[in-house]
């Protein structure tokens, strides 16, 4: 395969991703924050988003509707919705001869339906509607995919580009949520659990949640859940797994080795996931943890490009 089909169809799966994880934590945080506005503060979901400086160039506060048009319209923001969507598109149209017609045809309807929102309407209104068409576009994508391409190595990378998007945006929402949560001051005493149920309703995770803890919504079980559950497609250890998985299919290699320096580092971020408990992280410092983890998840990225995407020029 040439690199430069690897790439966007990594980057492809890497920007629907985006997408549908910006619109989720958007669509449930908002509405959290409108119904408990004596917590209103929407640092947390810029900081999720993780481009809370260039919000700052561009908006002076951080309130209701420059939070909605930031994360789901602006053009300055390359990681707003539309602008993943509208990336998603293009990296689709540049290798239309390697896609089913199906999924051309339903990533550029998406695409369509994405940009005739008007942005107005849906910052005054809330952005539901926005969400909800992504969320459920994003769903259909991959049906599409899995349903309609060959599992051969395009559609490993796409699994690479969406598995490892997921779980460097699963890290990036425990993390800003637990230290926020814990940090806000509660006059009641125990956890707000009005806060952490959008957490779990972020990644989808609640009713799974209590189907396993059948308990009130703890701050360390919801965590947990979110980064050491292998069967929640959501957690983090599931997404590392089909991150691994889809490298060594790449490659060839057996099981229990690597070929590259992305394998080699996957494999240790694995073991450490499938073997750590909850209480060690929490003795390291939950922050400290996932901040080594997102920046392994970013190691991993720039050594897939180098090796697949990527190569150097000799005289």
């Amino acid at each position: 395969m040439l690199s430069r089909i690897a790439d966007s169809l990594f980057w492809l799966a890497r920007y629907m991703e985006r997408a549908e994880d910006t619109a989720r934590v958007l669509d449930v945080n908002y509405h959290m924050l409108l119904e408990e506005p004596e917590r209103l503060r929407w640092e947390p979901l810029l900081a999720m988003a993780g481009d809370e400086p260039r919000f700052r160039e561009l908006f002076q506060e951080a309130n209701a509707h420059s939070v909605v048009e930031f994360l789901a319209f602006h053009p300055e923001n390359p990681s707003s919705i539309v602008q993943c969507i509208s990336k998603a598109r293009e990296n689709a149209r540049t290798i239309r001869d390697r896609l089913s017609r199906e999924m051309w045809e339903d990533i550029n309807g998406l695409y369509h339906a994405v940009n005739g929102f008007h942005p107005g309407h849906e910052i005054a209104g809330g952005p539901h509607r926005l969400c909800d068409r992504v969320k459920f576009g994003s769903h259909r994508f991959h049906g599409v995919a899995d349903a309609t391409l060959p599992h051969d190595e395009g559609w490993r990378f796409l699994q690479l580009g969406c598995y490892l998007e997921r779980a460097e945006m699963t890290a990036r929402l425990v993390d800003v949520q637990y230290q926020y949560l814990l940090d806000t001051p509660n006059p009641v005493g125990p956890p707000d659990n009005h806060q952490w149920m959008a957490v779990l309703k972020s990644v989808g995770a609640y009713e799974s949640y209590r189907r396993k803890y059948y308990s009130q919504i703890q701050p360390e079980k919801v965590a947990e859940m979110l980064i050491l559950n292998p069967q929640h497609p959501r957690s983090i250890v599931f997404s590392i797994t089909e991150v691994q998985r889809a490298l060594q299919a790449l490659s060839g290699v057996t099981p229990g080795y690597y070929s590259n320096e992305a394998e080699r580092i996957t494999g240790k971020l694995l073991e450490s996931l499938r073997y750590d408990k909850i209480e060690d992280i929490f003795a390291q410092g939950l922050h400290s943890y996932l901040t080594e983890l997102l920046e392994s998840c970013e190691s991993v990225g720039k050594h897939i490009a180098s090796c697949y995407f990527y190569y150097d020029v000799t005289a």
